[in-house]
Protein backbone atom coordinates (compact mmCIF):
# COMPACT_ATOMS: atom_id res chain seq x y z
CA UNK A 1 0.00 0.00 0.00
CA UNK A 2 2.80 2.42 0.88
CA UNK A 3 4.61 1.69 -2.37
CA UNK A 4 1.50 2.56 -4.40
CA UNK A 5 1.07 5.83 -2.53
CA UNK A 6 4.73 6.68 -3.05
CA UNK A 7 4.46 5.88 -6.75
CA UNK A 8 1.31 8.00 -7.17
CA UNK A 9 2.92 10.87 -5.26
CA UNK A 10 6.09 10.62 -7.36
CA UNK A 11 4.11 10.61 -10.62
CA UNK A 12 2.06 13.63 -9.51
CA UNK A 13 5.16 15.51 -8.38
CA UNK A 14 6.99 14.75 -11.63
CA UNK A 15 4.02 15.82 -13.73
CA UNK A 16 3.63 19.06 -11.79
CA UNK A 17 7.37 19.81 -12.04
CA UNK A 18 7.49 19.17 -15.79
CA UNK A 19 4.43 21.34 -16.36
CA UNK A 20 5.92 24.17 -14.29
CA UNK A 21 9.21 24.09 -16.18
CA UNK A 22 7.54 23.88 -19.57
CA UNK A 23 5.55 27.03 -18.80
CA UNK A 24 8.78 28.87 -18.01
CA UNK A 25 10.29 27.96 -21.35
CA UNK A 26 12.91 25.62 -19.91
CA UNK A 27 11.64 22.48 -21.66
CA UNK A 28 9.77 24.15 -24.51
CA UNK A 29 11.52 26.41 -26.98
CA UNK A 30 10.65 30.10 -26.89
CA UNK A 31 9.51 30.07 -30.52
CA UNK A 32 6.93 27.39 -29.74
CA UNK A 33 5.52 29.39 -26.84
CA UNK A 34 5.52 32.73 -28.64
CA UNK A 35 4.63 31.68 -32.17
CA UNK A 36 0.87 32.03 -31.83
CA UNK A 37 1.14 35.17 -29.68
CA UNK A 38 3.42 36.91 -32.18
CA UNK A 39 1.15 35.96 -35.08
CA UNK A 40 -1.88 37.36 -33.24
CA UNK A 41 0.08 40.51 -32.34
CA UNK A 42 1.03 41.10 -35.98
CA UNK A 43 -2.58 40.63 -37.10
CA UNK A 44 -3.89 42.95 -34.37
CA UNK A 45 -1.33 45.66 -35.13
CA UNK A 46 -2.01 45.52 -38.88
CA UNK A 47 -5.77 45.71 -38.40
CA UNK A 48 -5.52 48.69 -36.05
CA UNK A 49 -3.28 50.61 -38.45
CA UNK A 50 -5.41 49.83 -41.49
CA UNK A 51 -8.60 50.76 -39.62
CA UNK A 52 -7.32 54.27 -38.93
CA UNK A 53 -7.98 56.50 -41.95
CA UNK A 54 -4.78 58.48 -41.45
CA UNK A 55 -2.60 55.36 -41.34
CA UNK A 56 -4.26 52.81 -43.59
CA UNK A 57 -5.73 54.90 -46.39
CA UNK A 58 -2.42 56.03 -47.83
CA UNK A 59 -2.60 59.57 -46.45
CA UNK A 60 0.68 59.07 -44.60
CA UNK A 61 -0.20 61.12 -41.53
CA UNK A 62 -0.14 58.28 -39.02
CA UNK A 63 0.73 59.84 -35.66
CA UNK A 64 3.44 58.22 -33.51
CA UNK A 65 1.07 58.31 -30.52
CA UNK A 66 -1.46 56.18 -32.42
CA UNK A 67 1.23 53.67 -33.39
CA UNK A 68 2.32 53.41 -29.74
CA UNK A 69 -1.30 52.99 -28.63
CA UNK A 70 -1.76 50.19 -31.16
CA UNK A 71 1.42 48.48 -29.90
CA UNK A 72 0.23 48.74 -26.30
CA UNK A 73 -3.24 47.39 -27.08
CA UNK A 74 -1.93 44.44 -29.06
CA UNK A 75 0.78 43.63 -26.50
CA UNK A 76 -1.80 43.57 -23.72
CA UNK A 77 -3.65 40.80 -25.57
CA UNK A 78 -0.60 38.51 -25.62
CA UNK A 79 -0.89 35.51 -23.32
CA UNK A 80 2.81 34.94 -22.65
CA UNK A 81 4.48 37.91 -20.99
CA UNK A 82 7.98 37.00 -22.15
CA UNK A 83 6.87 37.33 -25.77
CA UNK A 84 5.94 41.00 -25.38
CA UNK A 85 9.57 42.08 -25.37
CA UNK A 86 9.92 40.88 -28.96
CA UNK A 87 7.35 43.35 -30.27
CA UNK A 88 7.59 46.41 -28.03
Amino acid sequence: MKSKLKRIFLVCLTTFTLFSFSNCGILVSHEDLCGEDLKNYDNCFTILLVADPACGQGVGTCLPAFVQLAKTLCASRMKTEGCRAHRN
